[in-house]
């Protein structure tokens, strides 16, 4: 054992508590005495990465992967770091090398695992990580396998396999964050379950976070221009920067100071867009969280809104630290946070009704936007909580002739929104309608296994495969739009609604029909369409959901009408009505941060 084994170990335990700041303080003399210890060398790399310090930790790892050519775990290690710069094909290459060497690898499957999964080849991911936990039980690889159940639309094996690993790793915040997450899919999951989930998460992340002060050093001025963060990995060509531009273009100048808290590694032309509509864009990929939160601190922001929640790449972490006095969730997830130290989350009357229509519960005496459910306050933002920004290349609506003029349903919503239970629903709708077809269109279902999933649910209910259309794939928004073309009744998805399909299939003049559900994800469609003027295509129950939908079917009148004017209703409401959106919006801000001057 060399004589710096006690300096090795509690590196490595300073890692794990999640300060790599101190790890390096420990590991950079040692490297520099030692530096063909691969003990050292390896660490020092995996060090640099949780900083985001990715050419340096590409350097330490390529030089321990040298002195020990043989080794997997070595070349797995240099293989993450490879692909940390950009350099997928030579990390691809040695993750390769890596499994030949051992089979099993758990980090070097994992990294292939997520490779697969960013191309949308699901089964393949689930093959890597099967192959990885054949070996023993492996935490990463654990969430790794359960995101992939999830993408192929396994929900209730996703969780119920979360739930096994949460049993190995009871105090680690991310596996509850994952169970949380996955519950919103689950079609008959339970509510209080759900909640239980995120307020875990909250309670895990703010007892093992690391420790630091944030000093507010600005003035509790109700009147004064204020300083708004928002914070977000989507702040690219994604739905979030649908609904979250307008705000960011059309804001008043004079009362807000915009700054935008990039955390993507990957900018494009949207971000470009969006640049222009803020005072100040803060490039924050490269920085661990409590850099991005000192960096907020710093610039003195008074509102911190997250555009996020517990979707990939969340930035739970930052808002944790509370580098802000007024912290807001919004728009990118359909649930709590489970963070105490968020204060607000932007809902409406419809998604998130107030507790005192809710049948059998008393109304909370202090808090009227109080919900048990939550860890924020809700702020209701009538009469809907979103503004869409409709593709400006979008194609005029038209409707392509099916195949002997029979009825096509259709849903382009995600994989993993399509469960067992709704597709029996569907399944009820096409034995309604003989001859009667669906057309499904998402990216997971690029996998013939994802799509063999789907055609094998559908044949439990009695339905052949040859009534299930899957449309390719396309490049662009324009291309992805005019695929509408092909549907003449959309079929909402529960428990956990379209959002952006919902309002791109509107725009594209098909019809949209959805049932009212418990939960705020449940009933997005709600608002929705209540914001279009179209209350008529949401239903009360799943039986009224099955009626609603094959009386739609039989009216190819009233299926031409809405083909013809959804487009200029949904223009005309107050979804698209940008100006009196973003007056509502920063009053609500206004009104959040003037509760805070008055303590």
């Amino acid at each position: 054992m060399p004589p710096y084994a006690a300096k090795l170990l509690d590196a490595k335990a300073k890692l794990e508590s999640g300060r790599p700041e101190l790890a390096l303080a420990i590991l950079q003399p040692l490297a520099a005495k030692h530096p063909s210890d691969t003990d050292i060398t390896s660490l020092l790399s995996l060090v640099l990465y949780r900083l985001r310090r990715y050419a340096q930790a590409e350097f330490y790892a390529s030089r321990a992967a040298a002195v020990r050519p043989g080794d997997a775990n070595l070349l797995a290690n240099h293989a993450l770091m490879l692909d940390a710069i950009g350099k997928r094909d030579k990390a691809t290459a040695l993750l390769e090398r890596s499994i030949t060497l051992d089979p099993t690898h758990p980090e070097a499957r994992l990294a292939l695992a997520n490779r697969a999964m960013d191309d949308w080849r699901t089964s393949e991911a689930l093959a890597h990580a099967e192959a990885g936990l054949s070996r023993g039980f492996h935490g990463e690889l654990a969430i790794g396998y359960c995101g992939a159940l999830l993408a192929m639309g396994e929900m209730e094996k996703a969780v119920e396999k979360t739930r096994e690993t949460i049993v190995r790793l009871p105090n680690y915040p991310n596996l509850w964050g994952s169970l949380a997450a996955g519950l919103n899919y689950v079609y008959g999951a339970d509510v209080g379950e759900i909640a239980a989930a995120h307020r875990r998460f909250g309670e895990l992340l703010n007892k093992y976070r690391p420790a630091a002060n944030f000093t507010y050093k600005g003035t509790r001025d109700p009147g004064r221009r204020l300083r708004v963060g928002f914070v977000s990995q989507d702040l690219r060509t994604h739905s979030v920067s649908f609904f979250i531009e307008p705000f960011l273009e059309l804001h008043d100048r004079d009362a807000f100071e915009v700054h935008a808290f990039s955390t993507s590694r990957h900018p494009d032309a949207v971000s470009e867009r969006l640049m222009k509509h803020v005072a100040k864009w803060h490039d924050c990929a490269d920085q661990i969280d409590i850099e991005t939160a000192r960096l907020i601190e710093r610039e003195g922001i008074d509102i911190l809104v997250d555009l996020a929640g517990h979707t990939g790449f969340s930035a739970m972490t930052i808002f944790a630290y509370r580098p802000a006095p007024v912290q807001i969730t919004y728009c990118g997830y359909p649930n709590t946070t489970g963070l105490t130290t968020m204060d607000y989350r932007i809902v409406d009357s419809l998604t998130d009704p107030p507790r005192e229509s809710r049948a059998g519960e008393a109304l909370h005496p202090d808090h009227p936007d109080f919900d048990e459910r939550c860890t924020e306050r809700l702020y209701r933002l009538d009469p809907c909580f979103l503004c869409y920004q409709p593709p400006r290349d979008a194609p005029e609506p038209a409707r392509e002739p099916s195949e002997g003029g029979a009825v096509v349903f259709g849903s382009f919503n995600a994989n993993k929104k399509i469960g067992r239970g709704v597709i029996g629903l569907w399944s009820r709708i096409l034995r309604a309608i003989p001859g009667s077809r669906l057309a499904m269109k998402t990216f997971e279902l690029k996998d013939p296994a994802a799509r063999a999933r789907i055609l094998r649910e559908f044949g439990s209910f009695g339905i052949s495969n040859e009534r299930i259309d899957f449309l390719e794939t396309t490049k662009g928004i324009a291309e992805h739009l005019a695929k509408y073309a092909r549907v003449d009744i959309a079929l909402d998805t529960l428990p956990y609604n379209g959002t952006t399909t919902t309002c791109e299939a509107l725009w594209m003049g098909v019809p949209v029909v959805t049932v009212a559900g418990a939960t705020h994800a449940a009933r997005v469609g709600v608002s929705l369409l209540t914001a279009i003027g179209t209350p008529e295509l949401i239903a009360a129950s799943e039986d009224e959901y099955v009626q609603l939908a094959t009386d739609l079917a039989a009216s190819r009148q009233r299926l031409d009408a809405y083909r013809t004017t959804l487009r200029g209703r949904v223009a005309a409401s107050p979804l698209c009505d940008r100006a009196a959106f973003c007056a509502r919006f920063g009053a609500a801000l206004r009104e959040m941060w003037r509760r805070h001057c008055a303590g």
